[in-house]
């Protein structure tokens, strides 16, 4: 096996990335060395560019969203993994603190993410934790497998464990890209009646083929009304913010239904204020999305094997790409997930 590889480094803030040399990480301990097959691009991405990550630490390589191969396992990890097609769960977590033991493992204490405070999977190697490694079905395409993790575990812990929601419910998302597509189909599978949002006709019509009952055209119609008429004025039971504008979260919180929830993922305003009235007197709830459990991605996994979900992927870019393909997240032109790919 060669000992040296390519890997695209942010050695600045704010700049491209560069693709450097460098030697291929050897696994220790409890660790796997995954050959990379897929890398998943997601908007973090642009904010760690951007410097907007507090604990990311340059120079690194970063990327969260992986799919490949086991290529080599370090000491008490079975030699039989080697060959497993798999996904990494992004947290590497204790396993000890309370968040750990009642198995809100994403909340961990000591928290440390794949791709954010340790190099990531914008390489054609990385090393992970053998138990952050899900063996995942050879039959699924690696540019699927890498939505697993984030673009469909958020969104299944969002709808599931926060949302609560449950057949029969109205979901209204508010902007359908890389998660909004994995949300519609996720919803359909609990049983929900879906409506989603976009100024983009692309992406409506992208939302509809996803299974979305009803597309609402921000550029063309007013939201609270559309909303409204296809709820019978009733309002809808969750708002699934993609946005996150404090526009966005006061928009949701006018339509949501009283004893409706408003789940916010999208992060680009780093405050917000709401009508505390409408808050209180409708005990309507704000819930915040972060990342999966190790039981989510369990199930995920299993949905995804069994093809109950199809992972949404808008476009594949070669790994010498990769600042091509930030830029086209960056201007809004993807209607969902970008990925890298690597050869054999």
């Amino acid at each position: 096996m060669k000992t040296t590889m390519h890997a695209a480094v942010l050695r600045q803030f704010g700049q491209p990335l560069q693709i450097e040399e460098k030697p291929i990480p050897q696994p220790g301990p409890g660790e796997v060395l995954v050959k990379v097959r897929a890398s998943g691009l997601c908007v973090s991405d642009l904010h760690i560019q951007d410097g907007k990550i507090a604990t990311v630490r340059l120079p690194y390589t970063p990327g969260h969203e992986l799919a490949g191969v086991i290529a080599a396992v370090g000491a008490g990890v079975p030699p039989e993994r080697i060959g497993q097609h798999i996904s990494a769960a992004i947290d590497i977590i204790c396993g000890e603190c309370e968040f750990c033991r009642t198995g809100r493992t994403n909340l961990c204490r000591k928290l440390v993410r794949i791709g954010f405070e340790r190099d990531g999977s914008h390489a054609e190697y990385c090393v992970i934790p053998a138990q952050n490694a899900f063996p995942v079905s050879p039959e699924i395409p690696f540019e699927q497998v890498t939505g697993i993790p984030d673009a469909v575990g958020c969104m299944y812990n969002g709808l599931k464990n926060q949302a609560r929601l449950r057949a029969g419910q109205t979901l209204l998302i508010l902007g359908v890209g890389g998660l909004g597509m994995n949300a519609i189909q996720l919803a359909k599978q609990m049983g929900a009646i879906v409506l989603a949002t976009s100024r983009r006709a692309d992406k409506l019509e992208t939302a509809r083929q996803m299974g979305a009952d009803a597309v609402i055209d921000t550029s063309q119609e007013d939201l609270r009304a559309r909303a409204a008429a296809l709820t019978g004025g009733r309002g809808v039971d969750v708002v699934l913010d993609n946005i996150g504008l404090e526009w966005s979260i006061n928009e949701g919180i006018a339509m949501v239904r009283p004893g409706g929830r408003v789940l916010v993922c999208g992060y680009i305003s780093e405050e917000f204020r709401v009508n505390y009235q409408e808050i209180m007197k409708f005990e309507k709830e704000i819930l915040g999305i972060r990342g999966m459990t190790r039981q989510d991605m369990a199930e995920v996994i299993e949905w995804v094997n069994q093809k109950r979900i199809v992972p949404y992927v808008y476009k594949t870019v070669p790994f010498e790409q990769i600042n091509e393909a930030l830029d086209l997240l960056r201007s809004g032109r993807a209607k969902g997930r970008v990925v890298l790919t690597f050869p054999e």
